[in-house]
Formats: C-alpha cells, structure tokens, sequence
C-alpha cells in the first residue's frame, strides 16, 4: 500500500500511447507525446528507448533549435494580430484565468505597458508577435499555472542521449515554423472565445493517461493547431520520413500523439502489423 501511495503522489505515470510496429520480423515502436503534460514518464521511456537503436523525433529540441522558433515568432503577420482580433468579453476572461497583476505592479510604468491596466488590455503583452506565437504565450502560461511542467519530446530526447542512441529528425526547423505560420488566426479566436480551457485540459489528460487514441483526437480537434497545415500536411511527411528507418526495425519515433491516428493507418495500408501496446 504504501508503494501504491507514492506512486499516486508521484508525476510519474506508466506510458500508454505507444504501438509496436512489425513487418518481415523487424520491430520498432512509434510513441504518441504531449508536447506539454502534467506527468512524466521517465521509467516507459527508459524501458522502450533502451530497446532501439535509434530514437526519431519531429524535429531539432536543442536550445538552437527552440531560439530559432521564438525568434521566427516575432514578426508583423499579414492580417490583425491575435491581440487585436479579441473582443473586450474575451480579453476580461483570459485576464481572469490567467491572474491580473496587482493593482501595485500594473501602476509601475513599465509593467503597465507590458500588462495593461484594465481589463480591455490583455494582461500578457502580445505585441509584435505572430498569431501563434501569441497564442502559445497565452497557452503556456495557463499551463504553468496549472502545474503542466513537464516536455515530453524533450525528456525522451535527453534519455536517448544518455543512453547513447542514434538520434534523427524528421522535419526542419524551418518547415516546422512554415506549418504554424499556416495555422489560420480564426481558429485561435476561436478556441480563446470559447474558454473551455478547464474541460478541455481535463479531457486532454484524462484520455491521454488512458490510452484512448480516438477520444483524444476527437476532442483535440477543437484545438487550433489540429488543422490542415500542422496535420493533414504533416502526417504523410513524417510517415514517409520515418518508414525507412522502422523497416529496419529498433526504432523508436516519437511524434505528437494528433499524428498518431494518420501514421499509423499508413503503416496498416502498407502492410505492417500495428499492435497498441498494453501496460
């Protein structure tokens, strides 16, 4: 009991979006992540990359790699910037959840020009910034008030290193900002309007933690980046970068887990064995 105990208290948890893929008796893993999580999953990580030879990532996680993301997210974009397409009603609600600073900072001039001081002025500075980089300022923040800590792809890529593994990219740096400069500013809008945040932070862990590949997909596709240029013309770019490597089999990729239902109905129309791996 006492062992069940500080299990339920740890963050770690047991890994379940994973699938074994085999073909002509070569076997290799794909691994569905949350790019963001409130758990971690050090010991399945550890337990599935010390079984490959090589470990696939989506793209560059070196610090590099993230500067040069940031960097490509402050820009003028074509269009209103996400700041200046929110209704007062909206900017008052994300001020809300996100926490106003107090009455004595936001009277301090400087903090008064990044926050705003009332509540027609988002209480995060979006100015200069790309829609998704806006968005992901927002995003992020809420996720750290709520204690979601933890970087999936970057913690599997620090053990793969450690434990001395090939590691590949997919994609580019550049074709990976090339897709969120292709996310519509619509569907932020509208997923920050819709300020179902709670509920959809719920059922995102909730399913995730379960394993239930169909019940999370169907909900992220609420989400603003489940859309044409982050999914539809991703997924069989990264099948078709990654299949060379899982024919040889000891493998392991791991994408986010909104590719994962596109990935692996390729990998059944090809012809391999797509098994989901149970705990």
């Amino acid at each position: 009991m006492t062992g069940l105990l500080r299990r339920l208290l740890s963050k770690e948890r047991d890994l379940r979006m994973v699938w074994e893929l085999e073909k002509a008796g070569r076997r290799s893993y794909l691994i569905g992540t949350a790019h963001f999580f409130p758990y971690h999953f050090t010991g399945s990580f550890r337990r599935y990359i010390g079984r490959a030879e090589t470990a696939l990532f989506e793209g560059p996680l070196d610090d590099a790699a993230t500067g040069q993301v940031i960097e490509s997210g402050f820009g003028e974009a074509e269009g209103f910037s996400l700041g200046d397409a929110l209704d007062e009603r909206t900017i008052g609600k994300i001020n809300e959840e996100l926490g106003e600073p107090s009455a004595a900072l936001i009277s301090h001039q400087l903090y008064r020009g990044l926050f705003g001081g009332n509540r027609s002025e988002l209480c995060v500075d979006l100015k200069g910034l790309k829609p998704w980089m806006a968005f992901y300022r927002i995003w992020a923040r809420y996720l750290r008030k709520h204690g979601w800590k933890y970087t999936m792809d970057r913690d599997a890529s620090a053990i793969a290193a450690e434990l001395g593994k090939n590691v590949a990219h997919l994609e580019t740096i550049e074709e990976q900002i090339e897709a969120l400069n292709g996310v519509p500013l619509e569907r932020f809008v509208s997923f920050l309007k819709g300020m179902e945040w709670k509920k959809h932070r719920g059922e995102y862990v909730r399913r995730y933690l379960a394993g239930d590949l169909e019940g999370l997909t169907a909900a992220a596709r609420r989400f603003p980046t489940f859309c044409e240029s982050i999914i539809d013309k991703r997924d069989p770019i990264l099948y078709e970068r990654m299949v060379s490597y899982v024919e040889r089999g000891d493998a392991i990729a791991f994408v986010g887990v909104a590719h994962c239902k596109g990935i692996t109905e390729r990998f059944l129309r090809d012809g391999y064995r797509v098994a989901k791996v149970m705990v």
